[in-house]
């Protein structure tokens, strides 16, 4: 029943959105316009699934992180990036925490009669709020935060009449946003209702659930500031690794329906669109077949080739799509979940947080075959085909090549299949695997996104000041968690 409710609350959101387009062509401010007329919690669909969207669509941070090769085109992977962070950037501030906002504004302003239901909702709108923050400045490094979306919901900064909000420094943002976390957290009760009605696209209402999402994002950006500030990362790991994801069926994720236009993006992109610019990439197939037994994953990752196996093309060149493996049918069928966070990286994070010293529970060598037995399950594969992969030398932890964080890195990045966002991040953060040189570049390996062109436009003095303080609005200058 719920899954039916959630299903029309997804066909009731997009005509909707449908509706709300219709405003916008008419030249008025559309988020002014509806305040106080659409629900908070039709605010709070929306951005959900817009963020689903953002992160899930694109296949620039799949082709960056090596999971795919181009045909025709590979202006990606030769790291010709003109201007490829507007789109992220426009759906993250615009379609994500614009409406955000607006759900907050809302269900403040009608609380109904049952405040600790709203207080709820609130925390769990704040929780999608922080992750969305912590996409940004990953990706972008300095961003407006404290002058774009005010929490007091005073602030209309994104709004039409204010383009100007000046940028934060990508770690003092960090840090609010573990005080953030903290205090959503703080405010979840598990013994009142939230969402109803199937206006949470993520997990219906369930106050558990959002508990371990909050605690297993905290570990997340622990984690990813342990190069940085271990203090800090082990502080904040350490707080949150009781009460994490623990099984898939904890992972934060929208199921899309089978029918247009609610379907898997990826479906849209690839199939729909009868594209034929994507083939599996030599880094992703490669590491994948290094072992003694192909990993499990791979047909399920990947289609076979013209010659009845499995290959990869040439990261960085042209290469024919018939040839090679393309993306295979679990990705890119239309009811394929989008995914926010999910129990496998967990167990990775949890993994390097043991390694690091971390008293999180459980070694290191429990949580990287944790991280890979839950992979390879949420992929459709079996336990006898886990137990066979983890018995193999080459991946076992205590005989696999490399460091020990080396050997993490190598088996979350595959885990990350999809996930090209994530999978980015983790390679700047950890350096590893090993990925390919394209033959031809467009300068070195990208590891930020630069701010689109109408932040020049239209934020010309926060964007200069932004720019000057990281050194140059390049691809190659460095997030501040990313320290070699």
């Amino acid at each position: 029943m719920k899954i039916v409710i959630r299903s029309l609350y997804i066909v009731m959101l997009f005509l909707a959105t449908s509706c709300l387009d219709d405003i916008t062509s008419l030249n008025n401010n559309p988020k002014a316009y509806q305040s106080g007329t659409v629900p908070g919690e039709m605010f709070f669909s929306n951005a959900s699934r817009n963020l689903v969207d953002a992160i899930t669509y694109g296949m620039t941070f799949k082709i960056l992180a090596q999971q795919f090769a181009e045909t025709t085109y590979f202006d990606a992977s030769s790291y010709n990036l003109v201007n490829v962070g507007s789109a992220f950037w426009v759906s993250l501030y615009r379609d994500v925490l614009l409406d955000l906002k607006e759900a907050k504004t809302v269900i403040t302003e009608n609380p109904g009669l049952y405040p600790d239901i709203t207080k709820n909702k609130l925390a769990i709108i704040e929780l999608v709020e922080i992750y969305t923050y912590s996409l940004l400045v990953n990706t972008y490094g300095n961003i407006p935060y404290s002058g774009a979306v005010d929490t007091s919901l005073k602030s209309e900064a994104l709004d039409s009449d204010n383009l100007t909000p000046e940028y934060d420094d990508a770690a003092a943002i960090y840090n609010d946003l573990f005080v953030r976390l903290d205090n959503a957290l703080a405010s979840l009760n598990d013994s009142e209702e939230s969402f109803a009605d199937g206006s949470d696209l993520i997990y219906d209402g369930d106050i558990e659930k959002w508990t371990k999402f909050g605690n297993t994002l905290k570990l997340r950006m622990a984690v990813t500031l342990a190069d940085i500030n271990p203090t800090k990362a082990k502080a904040e790991a350490e707080a949150a690794a009781a009460n994490v994801f623990e099984s898939n069926s904890d992972n934060a994720v929208l199921v899309y329906l089978g029918t247009t236009p609610n379907t898997n993006p990826i479906w849209v992109n690839l199939i729909q669109s009868e594209r034929e610019d994507f083939v599996a990439s030599n880094t992703m197939m490669d590491l994948m077949q290094s072992s003694a037994i192909d990993d499990p994953r791979i047909p399920l990752y990947y289609t076979k080739d013209n010659a009845g196996g499995y290959s990869g093309g040439i990261y960085g060149r042209s290469n024919s799509y018939v040839t090679y493996s393309k993306a295979g049918t679990t990705m890119t069928a239309e009811t394929f979940p989008g995914v926010l966070l999910d129990y496998s990286e967990t167990e990775f994070y949890l993994a390097e947080a043991a390694e690091r010293g971390f008293n999180v529970g459980g070694t290191a060598e429990e949580h990287y075959e944790a991280g890979i037995r839950a992979s390879i399950a949420y992929w459709g594969g079996t336990e006898v085909s886990a137990t066979a992969f983890l018995a193999d030398p080459n991946i076992a932890f205590a005989t696999a090549s490399g460091t020990n964080l080396e050997k993490i890195a190598r088996q979350k990045y595959i885990a990350l299949f999809n996930r090209g966002l994530e999978a980015w991040t983790e390679y700047r953060r950890l350096d590893f695997p090993a990925f390919n040189v394209p033959p031809v570049t467009n300068g070195d390996f990208p590891i930020r996104y630069t701010y689109p062109n109408s932040e020049q436009t239209a934020n010309g003095d926060n964007y200069t000041s932004a720019a000057t303080a990281i050194g140059g609005d390049v691809v190659t200058n460095r997030v501040f968690w990313d320290t070699k």
